[in-house]
């Protein structure tokens, strides 16, 4: 392809804006000199640019037009500053040159005086190729480095953070080019109204709101969230509550390096990677606080037992089905049938005001599978099973109950141990003459090492026999199980509060319920008060009190 009237085209490339985007104008004039050295024409219509596109990928609409104009055969020459210009990846860059020279385009290399026509063109550019591709790797594992080290001296990695601004960090010992002190990184400083909008979000779901029942009343209250992406309109989602609530960072630690971006080879587009938790930064930065411990181990404990109990959305794991989670109605995902143990649902009158709905057997209505065809009013099913656990399960009558039937069973246990504790008593009253006896001997002057090291044997063996017999004293166990009455007590007070509140709050009651109830059968009588049988979980999973009616 010789002469002097070559058609030329021209790509140029920048990475991202950390480069200036002037280096496009830079390369498409060193582009423009060569060709006029030596006499070529350059095509106006034939200047294809990527800006801010990494070198590692090749989805690039630049790229991909300069290709397709050159199977159209629309010019001669491809002119490109560098070949790190063209492609960062070896293999990318080497298939680019053969589809070009099928094409019967010449590809030039300007800096580097690579021509795909010489017969080194080839070698020289797999060289650089290789280079290029080292460059990208080792600037990977250099960003990462200096990421890694941003976070473990309490800067900022970047992103934005609600809650927080950043601040910049001027280095006064050097200047840019205009003469300012050059700008070393940035620390992360609490933002106080945004700080306020966090410790909300974070009161709303410890009260027992859901994510979304919280997603609705920041919206609802007017709560300015964080800006979202192009295209999307600005509010509260309950994945960015989600995200809130599981950030660290609100209470003081950073951790950094949870994924990584790996870039995928099909599309050349990155993507998240989970990392292993040993390669995990974790740092404490006191100073971007914004919730308190206590506020945030309550959340952290409730967020725990909603996954306990309500399980993933999709799963069959939790007791309560997750939709149940934001559901009106206080007994939603606790009820089974007692003829098949299905579960116990709203089956008619679902509508905007609940208050005509009827509680039936989902199998029954919705398979034929159960023959339990009761259905029990909404209204009368929540006052009477209420008044029931209230007097059944919450009251001090029933808590005494169950506590004295525990002592009694202690009691028991210990008649059996009876034989056990005399035989630890002689055992240790004997140590304790032995004891006295090697005393008395290095009182008389015949101290030794062996004489030592068993009256040290002998000191621990007592010790560990006293503290046996005294923990399996009467008065101790009482004192226990005064501490489980307290423990109790104080347990199922919440309970109490919320009832007595009229049921404001169906999903505090609810979650509150759950933590005490395994389980509410209800009976397929027909007509007259409300049979059940339920076990109900007073001292958590240690003591189960059955209640029935």
């Amino acid at each position: 392809m010789g002469g002097s009237s070559l058609r030329c085209a021209i790509y140029s490339r920048y990475s991202s804006d950390r480069q200036s985007p002037s280096s496009i104008e830079d390369q498409v004039r060193k582009c423009r000199e060569y060709a006029q050295s030596k006499g070529w024409e350059i095509l106006d219509g034939h200047l294809y640019a990527d800006r801010a596109i990494s070198g590692a990928s090749a989805e690039r609409a630049g790229l991909k037009s300069l290709m397709h104009a050159a199977t159209q055969k629309e010019f001669d020459v491809a002119l490109v500053d560098d070949s790190s210009r063209l492609s960062r990846k070896l293999s990318d860059a080497l298939n680019l040159a053969d589809q070009l020279r099928f094409a019967g385009v010449r590809l030039i290399f300007v800096s580097q005086g690579i021509d795909s026509e010489s017969e080194q063109g080839e070698v020289l550019l797999a060289t650089h190729g290789i280079v290029d591709s080292l460059y990208i790797r080792e600037l990977g594992k250099k960003t990462h480095r200096g990421l890694e080290g941003k976070v473990l001296h309490s800067l900022h990695a970047g992103g934005r953070v609600f809650g927080y601004k950043s601040v910049p960090i001027e280095d006064h010992e050097r200047r840019d080019q205009y003469g300012r002190p050059l700008i070393s990184g940035a620390r992360l400083a609490v933002d106080p109204d945004e700080a306020r909008t966090v410790e909300k979000i974070f009161r709303l779901y410890a009260s027992g709101l859901s994510i979304k029942a919280t997603a609705k009343r920041l919206n609802a209250d007017g709560v300015r969230s964080p800006q979202p992406r192009d295209g999307r309109q600005q509010s509260w989602a309950p994945s960015s509550v989600r995200h809130i609530l599981r950030n660290e960072r609100y209470r003081g630690v950073v951790t950094w390096g949870r994924t990584r971006k790996i870039r995928n080879p099909a599309n050349g587009r990155k993507i998240n990677r989970a990392q292993p938790a040993a390669e995990w930064v974790r740092v404490e930065v006191p100073s971007q606080r914004i919730v308190d411990e206590k506020l945030w181990s309550a959340v952290h404990e409730r967020r725990e037992f909603v996954n306990r109990v309500y399980g993933d959305r999709g799963r069959k794991g939790g007791l309560l089905r997750s939709r149940a989670a934001s559901s009106p109605y206080i007994f939603s995902g606790l009820l089974r049938c007692a003829t098949c143990g299905g579960s116990f649902i709203i089956v008619s009158g679902a509508g905007k005001n609940h208050k005509s709905a009827d509680y039936g057997c989902a199998a029954h209505v919705q398979r034929g599978t159960c023959a339990n065809d009761r259905r029990v009013s909404r209204d009368l099913l929540e006052r009477e099973l209420i008044a029931k656990l209230q007097r059944d399960v919450l009251s001090d009558a029933a808590i005494n109950y169950v506590l004295e039937r525990l002592e009694g069973e202690i009691d028991k246990s210990f008649a059996a141990l009876s034989g056990e504790m005399d035989a630890t008593r002689r055992r240790k009253a004997l140590l304790e003459a032995e004891l006295k006896n090697l005393t008395r001997t290095i009182a008389d002057g015949l101290d030794s090492p062996s004489v030592r090291a068993a009256i040290t044997e002998r000191e621990a063996e007592i010790a560990s026999l006293t503290a046996k017999v005294l923990g399996a004293k009467k008065n101790s166990v009482r004192s226990q199980v005064r501490s489980l009455r307290q423990f109790v007590r104080a347990s199922l007070g919440n309970v109490r509060e919320l009832l007595a509140g009229k049921y404001a709050n169906t999903a505090a009651v609810r979650m509150e319920l759950a933590k005490h109830v395994d389980s509410i059968l209800i009976l397929p009588e027909e007509g007259g008060a409300i049979k059940y049988k339920g076990k109900w979980k007073l001292l958590g999973d240690r003591e189960c009190a059955e209640g029935q009616s």
